[in-house]
């Protein structure tokens, strides 16, 4: 199976790409992802100024991530040279910018095109701070940064989303009228990790981006929800961290992925790890990750066409475990309850909802017709 897929113009050699961020804040970073075999590495955000450092700025909770990070710590002019060391390779450039007004965007796209930039992806919904709430929510102000870009440059534009964003159709479709080629999503939630209780202050000391795995579900449905709202392409973002993960993005109709706390948990060897899990599985089942694209699409329905099924739980196999009562503990209807002898199911009470099903560490349960 080839792992080649086209995006934003050019056939990329695999769908994974590198995100905007830390590790891709220098040209020796940036170095360290195409060497380990990314297809195209973001760089981190860059600005007309240099941004600021806070310290400490990332927040690790029960594998729940947080940061405080927001623009590029080099100016325009020293990403200048930067750029000037990056041995591309076969690896496609694109550059993450973000400007306080469309003229502003537009001259920095156009700067970063003559640096050699393959793309820029408009950075419009970090959660932190107040600089993008105005941009990110209103799609005549959206309709006109896009367009503006999109006339000073002739490289692809792509533009990064928030939840809110990725799920407002007229916002989608005031950036697809505006001539953007691709759509990626999404960015980082707005969160707090958490309050010391004894005291009585917050963790962190503002608002940050959460990340990790944790939010893979919420993009997965934001990008079957692309999938069907815009004919831009499509990069999904948020907790990808194995080549399994890239394959599920990729059925629901993304066309690439993003890496971001993968790399900043695992390091630059998770890279190279996912694609060659991707290399490995495609070995086995043949035709290319292209036509794999979208394939899962046709297994949602709307929530008002499930049909209704007489299920309820049944027990594979006798259980007298002592240790564990995570069935029984957790039904709320009575439908599974401990006894003498274990763990018994009762069918007049069970109303199918399959917790006990999912939390069976045995796998002793299962859903059956009633």
């Amino acid at each position: 199976m080839s792992l080649a897929v086209p995006f934003l113009g050019r056939q990329l050699k695999n769908p994974v790409i590198v995100a905007a961020g830390p590790w891709s804040r220098s040209a020796a970073a940036i170095q360290r992802s195409i060497d380990a075999g990314a297809a195209a590495v973001v760089t981190e955000t860059i600005t007309l100024e240099a941004g600021t450092v806070i310290r400490p700025r990332l927040y690790l909770d029960d594998g729940r991530l947080f940061n405080t990070m927001l623009y590029s710590t080099l100016d325009l002019e020293q990403w200048e040279q930067e750029m000037d060391r990056i041995d591309k390779q076969d690896c496609m450039l694109i550059c993450s910018i973000w400007g306080a007004t469309p003229s502003e965007a537009a001259y920095i796209a156009s700067k970063v095109e003559r640096m050699g930039a393959d793309a820029v992806e408009l950075s419009i919904s970090a959660p932190i701070g107040t600089k993008n709430e105005r941009l990110s929510s209103h799609p005549e102000h959206i309709g006109e940064f896009v367009r503006t870009i999109v006339a000073a440059v002739e490289i692809p534009v792509m533009v990064k989303l928030s939840y809110d964003a990725s799920i407002n159709t007229g916002f989608v479709r005031a950036i697809e009228e505006a001539g953007a080629s691709a759509v990626s999503a999404i960015d980082s939630l707005k969160g707090l990790s958490g309050v010391d209780i004894e005291r009585q202050q917050a963790v962190m000391p503002t608002y940050g981006g959460y990340t990790g795995p944790n939010i893979r579900p919420v993009s997965l449905a934001v990008t079957a929800t692309l999938s069907q709202l815009t004919r831009c392409q499509i990069c999904g973002i948020g907790g990808i961290e194995s080549f399994e993960n890239v394959l599920e993005f990729i059925m629901l109709g993304a066309n690439t992925v993003q890496l971001a706390s993968a790399v900043m948990l695992h390091g630059y060897g998770r890279i190279a790890e996912i694609v060659q899990g991707l290399a490995a599985w495609a070995d086995g089942h043949g035709g290319s990750i292209e036509r794999l694209r979208g394939a899962a699409l046709g297994s949602l329905i709307p929530f008002e066409e499930i049909p209704e099924q007489p299920l309820v739980s049944e027990l594979l196999s006798p259980c007298a475990r002592e240790d564990c009562s995570l069935c029984a503990g957790g039904c709320l209807y009575g439908g599974v309850r401990r006894e003498a002898d274990g763990i018994v199911t009762d069918p007049a009470r069970c109303t199918g909802c399959g917790l006990c099903v999912a939390r069976c560490p045995d796998k002793k349960l299962r859903l059956v017709w009633k």
